[in-house]
């Protein structure tokens, strides 16, 4: 299964590039409804502080951390990853995860588009692909939500020094 969502945040390409190797994520007035439980994630960053091809992304949430291995690093343009491990409980569903992320310059920002594939194990697969996918739907809108509105696009960034 996969989930798309595609979302337009005013920065260019290199600014909004750097959201998605290092995001503090907010709960902010008017933010969807999470559903079911769904970790709501607050962090997002390269533990090394470096990306690369097999270098490690991880994302945290108040009910516990995703550990992924970045797959694709072509900057500003397109990010990919999948799931190593996580002490969220829905890894005991799931037999992969990974996203996509692509990056096109707008008159007025960057599309950022989103997709994560999501392939769930056990005998109640349509049930928990319908509750994945709200779910997933919910983190998308967060996300975007909170990147269309960080500080980063609110404030230009600081002169460089003479």
């Amino acid at each position: 299964m996969k989930v798309t969502t595609t979302r337009v945040v005013p920065l260019p390409p290199d600014r909004a590039w750097a959201l998605l190797c290092d995001s503090r994520l907010e709960l902010r007035p008017l933010c969807p409804v999470f559903f079911l439980g769904t970790p709501r994630p607050h962090e997002c960053a390269l533990p090394s502080g470096e990306g690369a091809v097999g270098a490690e992304r991880e994302c945290r949430s108040e009910q516990g951390t995703v550990h992924q291995r970045i797959t694709v690093w072509e900057p500003p343009q397109r990010l990919r990853f999948h799931m190593e491990s996580t002490s969220l409980g829905f890894a005991r569903y799931l037999d992969h995860l990974s996203d996509e992320f692509t990056l096109s310059p707008r008159p007025t920002g960057t599309a950022i588009t989103r997709t994560t594939t999501v392939r769930a194990r056990g005998w109640l697969k349509p049930v928990r692909y319908a509750m994945v996918f709200v779910g997933l739907k919910s983190v998308h809108r967060f996300v975007f939500r909170n990147w269309q509105t960080a500080p980063a696009v609110s404030s230009p960034p600081a002169p460089l020094p003479d």
